[in-house]
């Protein structure tokens, strides 16, 4: 499949008048949204507002009633859009993909410059080189993605291509400009998901009338988002436990390695709960949130605790089972960070320190887990006091990941939406 050679420049609008943007989490159990500016420091959000999806609206992170989805978008873009004046209202927001639907691969590429090597490089030959190297994924990576996806090259929608890293003559650096290396090597980070579901999301922000400025990989804009995680010297595991998929995404020395989702989330828990309780699956939600927060009588909270018990062993079993589909990991970071409302289950995070993960995968020591929260985000500048939780961390990392994006469009290659 040939795609003609392209210009970021034009994929990429940088020169924006808008003054207000959206980002939405379309989540199984909740869907998540905020109100959002750009400037030259970062993400300043100005309002958070969520709505509760039923349960019939989505599975797995899939969308299975599309009419109930973009009512409740309905519900959370309207109220987002109501805290500014009329003639600011946003006109594009970013959305979220997660699900075992979603591929996203690191890519590894080596760029020898041959005769120009002893010549300094500039921004005009970074870029150019940059552009050969994603019009070269475009063309050739699509085949090995529609394998992945077990679909066909036609079916498979580029979402996003990424400069996570760059090196010259194999030292890490954080620009190229003015260095004259022999060998340039690019650390990018790609992201697929079938056409079909992207259709969907094209479907739902045609309803609300918005366009979409970009769709992303959310495992993916989260670890890019946490404070300290481009830097050489971070590696770690962000594990974004939503109510119906659990996201992973690997970093290691500042690079997005992998990313990998599985469906299972909050949810389970709940319909445990729900099922041997004998109450309605709302309420079985409330006495969840209670038990995450400790606010359950002591005899409630134990029964909780042990209905909860087995679905957490089959949780960190799914969690062993994605990290070793990872390929090529050599070793594992010590580190997990945790976000996204079942994260908030103390009992996953104490099954994570309990796991024996050095019996079957490359842990050099035995991980620790903390739970991160949006003030943990880099550049992320809260103007509404309402981001506190951990399920606050994923919309706001996707509107820090379009800010990103507008900063380094040269490093970037966005899908057509």
């Amino acid at each position: 499949m040939t795609i003609p050679f392209f210009s970021r420049k034009k994929q990429i609008d940088t020169g924006t008048t808008d003054k207000y943007y959206i980002s939405l989490d379309i989540g199984t159990e909740v869907i998540k949204g905020l109100l959002f500016s750009m400037s030259d420091l970062g993400v300043d959000v100005w309002y958070s507002f969520q709505v509760k999806q039923q349960i019939h609206a989505m599975r797995s992170g899939t969308i299975l009633d599309q009419e109930t989805v973009v009512e409740n978008s309905r519900l959370v873009v309207e109220k987002l859009c109501a805290a500014v004046d009329e003639q600011d209202r946003p006109r594009k927001m970013v959305l979220g993909m997660a699900g075992e639907l979603i591929n996203g691969i690191s890519i590894t590429v080596n760029y020898e410059r041959g005769k120009i090597a002893a010549k300094k490089m500039n921004s005009d030959e970074i870029e150019s080189i940059v552009e050969t190297v994603i019009a070269d994924i475009l063309n050739n990576g699509k085949s090995e993605l529609a394998k992945r996806l077990s679909t066909t090259i036609e079916n498979v929608d580029v979402l996003q291509i990424m400069v996570t890293g760059m090196a010259a003559d194999r030292v890490a650096v954080e620009s190229l400009e003015g260095l004259a290396p022999t060998e340039v090597t690019l650390f990018l980070y790609a992201s697929f998901a079938p056409k079909a579901y992207v259709d969907i999301l094209r479907n739902i922000a045609k309803q609300l009338g918005l366009q979409i400025a970009s769709i992303v990989t959310q495992p993916f804009a989260v670890s890019r988002s946490f404070s300290g995680s481009s830097e050489r010297s971070f590696s770690g595991i962000f594990v974004d436990v939503g109510g119906g998929t659990t996201d992973i995404a690997l970093v290691q020395n500042g690079n997005n390695i992998q990313t990998k989702m599985f469906a299972f989330g909050g949810r389970a828990f709940t319909k445990k709960i729900s099922q041997h309780m004998d109450i309605s699956y709302q309420l079985a939600e409330g006495r969840k949130i209670k038990y995450s927060t400790g606010e359950l009588p002591l005899d409630v909270r134990d029964e909780v605790r042990r209905l909860i018990s087995s679905d957490v062993n089959l949780w960190i079993d799914a969690l062993e089972i994605g990290l070793s589909e990872l390929e090529n990991v050599k070793s594992f970071p010590g580190q997990f960070y945790m976000c996204g409302g079942g994260a908030m289950l103390p009992d996953l995070r104490e099954a994570i320190l309990a796991f024996p993960w050095y019996k079957n995968l490359p842990f050099d020591k035995i991980p620790k887990a903390m739970l991160v929260t949006p003030d943990k985000l880099d550049r992320v500048y809260d103007k509404s006091g309402l981001l506190v939780n951990p399920y606050d961390v994923t919309p706001a990392s996707l509107a820090r990941f379009y800010w990103e994006v507008l900063k380094k469009p040269h490093l970037n290659y966005l899908g057509e939406y």
